[in-house]
């Protein structure tokens, strides 16, 4: 083994924080991702230059960016951070103690592959492992992670109420869902104050879905009208290629079949995923699956809604 010295020592530490930069290209994305304060990265940075002798970021516009030597540590440090993952997932697949079963709440929109990605790998981590599903509206996930139906619940948006701890695991943008043919199918972008007109089709009240749609009406000062409501996307986005109205959803990952999805100008239409629970000492099994969450959750949940290839 080779001997680490002083310099060695010392820049490892902050080498997460440079990593994550360089795979978000945003210091705000990257506090996010490493669950630190945005100014602690920032300081991260700043003394992991002070160590090195030479400036690792340099400002551009409201944030940070590489200079040329952090471009060049960046994939070491990425190389070195993937290092201590699999260093402890290697040491986790040798734990026997994470068995027996725990109940997993969810909404709809994120039971097609969101959760079977966070579930597999949970298993493929603990396979003397039993997990149970609970899928419903985000108010009864909730419920669900309350009276102890469930240990952990994934929702949108996410819940930051007292009792409860929660961690994102990823900002989706919204877009406009309009019929092939429509006056804004056309469009590159609109805001969402262009479809005030419009009849909309959404979710019922009660799922996160619906929720955001209010939000963000709100926030652009609009009232829609309320066409038809619906227990999931599928049927949505069947009604609107029928011509009877614009929605309001994620992107499909299999491609809006006889819809046009648009994105949406308004800084307030995206949806944050995430998984909450109660904030008290977890079961054996409920901290195995958030320790899956930290190390894990955000490239797996990008993973389950990335689009469909081939």
């Amino acid at each position: 083994m080779r001997t680490v010295d002083a310099a060695a020592r010392n820049v490892l530490p902050m080498l997460p924080a440079l990593a994550a930069l360089a795979e978000t290209g945003q210091t705000l994305a990257a506090a996010d991702l490493l669950q630190m304060p945005q100014p602690t990265v920032s300081r991260m940075l700043a003394r992991l230059g002070r160590e090195l002798g030479v400036e690792v970021v340099e400002r551009h516009g409201r944030g940070l960016r590489l200079t040329r030597a952090g471009e060049a540590l960046a994939p070491h440090a990425a190389a070195a951070v993937a290092a201590a993952t699999a260093g402890i997932e290697a040491v986790q697949a040798q734990e026997s103690g994470a068995r027996g079963r725990i109940a997993l709440a969810f909404q709809s929109t994120l039971g097609e592959r969101v959760v079977p990605a966070l579930v597999k790998a949970f298993l493929q981590e603990h396979p003397g492992a039993s997990v149970d599903l609970l899928q419903t509206s985000r108010p009864r996930c909730l419920a669900a992670v309350t009276d102890g139906t469930a240990e952990i619940a994934l929702i949108s948006p996410l819940e930051e109420g007292s009792g409860m701890r929660h961690r994102r695991l990823h900002t989706e943008p919204l877009v406009l869902v309009v019929p092939i043919g429509h006056r804004l199918s056309t469009r590159a972008r609109v805001s969402f104050e262009e479809a005030a007109e419009e009849t909309f089709i959404c979710m019922k009240r009660g799922y996160g879905m619906r929720t955001l749609l209010e939000g963000l009406a709100q926030a652009s000062g609009v009232t829609p009208s309320i066409g038809f409501e619906g227990d999931d996307l599928a049927t949505l986005r069947g009604l609107v290629s029928a011509g009877l109205g614009v929605s309001l959803a994620p992107r499909d990952p299999h491609g809006a079949t006889g819809c046009v999805e648009v994105p949406l100008t308004n800084p307030e239409a995206v949806r944050h995923i995430g998984a909450c629970w109660l904030d008290r000492k977890p079961s054996t099994l409920a901290a195995a699956f958030q320790d899956l969450l930290r190390r894990r959750g955000r490239r797996l949940t990008e993973i389950g809604l990335r689009p469909l290839t081939g």
